[in-house]
This record gives C-alpha cells, structure tokens and sequence, in this order.
C-alpha cells in the first residue's frame, strides 16, 4: 500500500505498508483488510520487528496516531454487523516524507486492482434488429452493460 521511497527495492525501502484484502460476505462482496504489516528502518527504530494487525480477535481497542519519520498512521479494528471482522488503515502527511511515495496510497498505477474479476463482472446484452421498409435490415445494435 505505501513504499518509501518509491521504486526502491522492498528491503531498502525505509516505510513499507503491506496489507492482505479479502473478498467476504460472499463471491463477489465487499473487500476487507485482514491483516496489515508496517515495516522498514523508520518504524524498527521505534518498534523492533515492525507491526502486524490481524483483524480477528481484537475488541475494546483505542487506536492511536504512530509517527515514523515524518509519516503519521493509524490501524482500527472493526467489524460489521454480520460479525465480518476487518481493519481500517489511516495515514497523514505522506506529501512531507521527503521522498516520492510508492503503493496503491501513493504515485504508483492502481489499475489491476481497480478492475473486479471477471467472475464479478455483470454483463446484459441488448439486440434489436430495424426494419426498413419492407425489407428486414442486417445491422444489429449491441449494448453491453457492467455492474459492480
């Protein structure tokens, strides 16, 4: 989710997000964080061994700001009323890092993740054939329509 600076490699980056989403409620429901590691030289400074959120398990929490260089974050526990368990994941100041910032919460190109799998992709198709005259025409119109 977050990698400074951006571009480096995983084991020289100096704050690294990772998070692990899954799809729950059913094939094609909501995405929910289960899980969220935050590591690299500027969290190991404060914390050896970085942090790691799991979302189950956890009930009367008071989550609180962490700053690791210049970078404030925040992880919430939650869940919903079908007893989904889940994280929230809050970052401030990511424009004073003084550095590019890389990940989906940065400068890097989130398409792949954008995009739901075929499997959850809804398709209607509309034909209608026109007449002219008395004489049937041969073009078609198609219309194609997503749901997400």
């Amino acid at each position: 989710m977050i990698s400074i600076p951006k571009g480096d490699p995983v084991e020289n980056a100096l704050f690294r997000v990772e998070a692990e989403a899954r799809r729950l409620g059913g094939q094609c429901e909501d995405i929910y964080f289960q899980e969220i590691n935050i590591t690299g030289p500027w969290v190991e400074a404060q914390l050896a061994g970085g942090l790691h959120f799991q979302a189950s398990g956890v009930t009367g929490e008071s989550p609180k700001w962490m700053t690791f260089g210049k970078v404030q974050v925040k992880v919430a526990h939650g869940h919903t009323q079908q007893g989904i368990h889940y994280l929230n994941f809050y970052v401030k100041h990511l424009g004073h890092a003084g550095f590019a910032v890389g990940g989906l919460l940065g400068e890097d190109d989130h398409k792949d993740v954008m995009i739901p799998p075929a499997s959850c992709t809804h398709r209607a198709f509309m034909r209608s054939a026109q007449r002219t005259g008395r004489t049937p025409a041969t073009s078609q119109s198609v219309a194609m329509a997503t749901s997400e």
